[in-house]
Formats: structure tokens, sequence, C-alpha cells
């Protein structure tokens, strides 16, 4: 038996199954909430950038579908390009990356204009093809046997904080003193996490060696494996899942501040909207940590569905402010549980547990990416209702298929 990180995965004293290293995945967590700050923060200022970039509201979607589409090509190649390397490396490397795109974006704001914009997101979303996968996948190698649903769980915790904090505060900071402090604050936080992510990130590569998730068998080695996996139907249902899904929800939820705004919201009350969106994905994310390992099918069709409902009660309430409000907040719980029952869904579905953040990462920014562009044009060509609609119907596809992932949850 080796020593060292493998040690995390087995058990101490009389067999007792040790703890979950909280210190490393609270690290990965604020990474990916950092991440995730990055990708979404032109929600809550589509205003303000389109009147700083003289553009349409449209156009700065655009940032949300660039971005996103060099996500959904990057992730698998990153993956398996960086699978022999040292995640602590990696993962310095890429918050770094990410620091220097954002601050791109604040020069672009009195320098180089949208076309420099556009390229700094193009670079954030370079980083982030690879940040989710080498975060789940060592998050999975550093944790024990049979918990790796919780592990998933904590990491996710991130994307919580980034809806429940980033997006708001973003809106709050762009509404009070400028877009400019808003990304700025943000690239000093890429800095802090490069250098805590140096001390508390483990050295060896999850995908050289470490037990797998489940069984404690040794996984496929390096990118041949991560591009092997891909061959697997299991894990193809959880992708398409994933990208009919998404593209529901982002469809919408690009252009959520348009709709609280056609609704009667007021312009300072749409960062509390966005606020009660991210807190309530906290109890989203709870049900995700308390489900994902032994009940994670019945919980995925269930917040899938509410996804759907959601949806279909922004149509049904436009124009009607506190209804609007209220399918914002519990969309946002029912959100909040998606990605760790998703992940945790890939990661049954593979032996190769770091295919399974990548594909999941990969069809995530398919759904951002074509979402952000179907989004637009529905809501520049028919309006709110019929977005919101679209969004609806697209979920209540994805709960279709997901109706067919018995078998890859069932072990």
């Amino acid at each position: 038996m080796r020593t060292g990180d493998q040690a995390s995965t087995t058990t101490t004293g009389a067999g007792a199954p040790r703890r979950l290293p909280v210190g490393t995945l609270a690290l990965l967590s604020a990474a990916v909430a950092a991440a995730v700050s990055t990708e979404v923060m032109p929600v809550g200022l589509l205003p303000q950038l389109a009147d700083a970039f003289a553009v349409p509201e449209d156009r700065i979607g655009w940032w949300m579908s660039a971005y996103a589409l060099v996500v959904a090509l990057g992730a698998v190649p990153v993956t398996a390009l960086v699978a022999h390397r040292s995640p602590r490396g990696v993962l310095v490397a890429l918050l770094l990356v990410y620091a220097a795109a954002n601050g791109l974006v604040v020069v672009a704001g009195t320098t180089g204009g949208y076309p420099l914009a556009l390229t700094a997101r193009l670079l954030g979303g370079l980083a982030h093809a690879g940040l989710f996968s080498v975060a789940v996948a060592t998050a999975v190698a550093v944790s024990p046997p049979g918990r790796s649903g919780r592990a998933v769980a904590l990491v996710n915790t991130g994307i919580t904080l980034a809806l429940a904090l980033g997006v708001p505060l973003g809106s709050a900071a762009g509404t009070a003193w400028g877009w400019r402090w808003a990304f700025a604050a943000t690239t000093g936080a890429l800095l802090l996490l490069a250098a805590a992510a140096a001390v508390l990130v483990p050295a060896r590569a999850p995908g050289t060696g470490l037990p797998g998730p489940r069984t404690g068998e040794h996984p496929r080695r390096g990118g041949g494996g991560v591009l092997a996996a891909l061959r697997g139907r299991r894990l193809l249902l959880v992708a398409l899942t994933t990208a009919v899904l998404t593209l529901g929800h982002y469809s919408a939820y690009t252009y959520v501040t348009p709709l609280l705004l056609r609704a009667g919201v007021g312009e300072g009350a749409v960062s509390l909207a966005l606020l009660g969106y991210g807190l309530a994905s906290f109890a989203g994310l709870l049900l995700a940590g308390a489900t994902a390992d032994r009940h994670p099918l019945a919980a995925l069709r269930a917040v899938v569905a509410v996804v759907a409902a959601c949806l279909l009660a922004l149509a049904l309430g436009s124009g009607h402010a506190a209804a609007t409000v209220a399918a914002v907040v519990v969309w946002g719980a029912a959100f909040g549980a998606l990605p760790s029952l998703l992940q945790t869904a890939a990661l049954r579905a593979t032996d190769v547990p770091g295919a399974a953040p990548a594909v999941v990462n990969s069809m995530f920014n398919v759904g951002i990416a074509a979402g952000a562009w179907v989004g637009g044009r529905v809501l520049l060509g028919a309006g709110p209702v019929p977005l919101a609609l679209t969004g609806a119907a697209l979920a209540v596809t994805a709960l279709a298929v997901a109706s067919r992932l018995g078998p890859a949850l069932a072990r």
C-alpha cells in the first residue's frame, strides 16, 4: 500500500473511515466559486456592461456563449492533457490564467473595447476547461471510499457561494460603484486562491494510480483513459441529460435580469432577487449532499421536474413581480442540487474518475453557450413569456432523458 495522498482513501484506526479532508475540499470549493463567479458575472451586470461597451444586451450575452463554447470544446482534451500532471501545479496555473482574464476585462473597459473584452472571456474559458475536472477528480481521490458524492457536494458548494454571493454582490457593486470594481475584486480573489492552492492541494495527480471512487480498483491511467471513457453509453446518457437541461436553464437564466425588470421588479431589487436565488441554492446543495450517495436517481428526477415547473411559472407569472421572484427563488433551490447530482451520476457511469467531471463540465457549457444564444434570440424576437416556455420545454425533455439513467445509477 502506498502512503501519502493515497492514504486519504483508506481507513484509520480500527477500520473507521477517514474523515473528509475539509481543508483541501474547502480550497477546491473556493476555486470553483471563483470560476463560477467569473463565468456568470455578466448576468448581474448586463445593463451596465452593455452601456460601457456600447453594444446591445445580447452582445454581452455572447460573453457567456463564447466563454462556455471554449469550455465545452476544451474540457475533455484539457483534462486528458493534464491527467498525468500534479493537480497542485495545474490548479495554480489555471487560477492565475483566470486572474489575468478578469484583469484584461477591466483594462478593456478603458482601452481595447469590446474585442479585447471578448478575447479575455475566451482566455477565462480556457482556464475553466480544466479547473472543474481537476477539482472534482482531486476531491474524489483524497476522500474515503463511499463518500465521493458528499465530497463532490462539498466542492460544489463553491457554485452555490458564487450564485448566492458572487453574482448578487457583483450586481450590487456594479450598480453602486461601477462594473470594473466587480471584476477587479474577483481578480484579487483569484490571486489569493492561487497562493493557497500551492499550499493545500496535494501534489499527486488523481489520474496516476489513486483508487477509483467506488471500488478501490485502479482506474485507467492518463489521457487515454479519459478519452476512451467517452465511448460508454451510460456516460453519454448523463452527458445528454446535462446538455439539454442546461440549455433550457441558461436560455432563461442568462437573461434573468431583463425578465425580472420586465416583470416589474425594480432595478435596485434585482440583486436581492439574485441573492434569494443563490441563498435558496444552499437548500438544494444540502439535498444533494444528503441524497447523492444513496438516492441519486430519485433526487435528480425530482429537481429536474422542479426546474421545469419554475420556468413554466415564470411564463405564467410574467408581469407579476412577486410571483416572478418566488419562481426564481425556488428555481435556485432546484438548480443548486443539480451539479452534484449530475457529477455523481457521471462518476457512477464510468470507471475513469477524471472523465466524469470533464464530460459534465463540457456538457454544462454546451448548454450555457447554446442557451445564451437561444435565449437572446427568443427574448429579442418574441419576449419573456416564450423565453420561459422554451426553457420549460427543454427541462421536460431533460427529465425524459434522465428517466433512462437507472442502469447508470443502480451500481
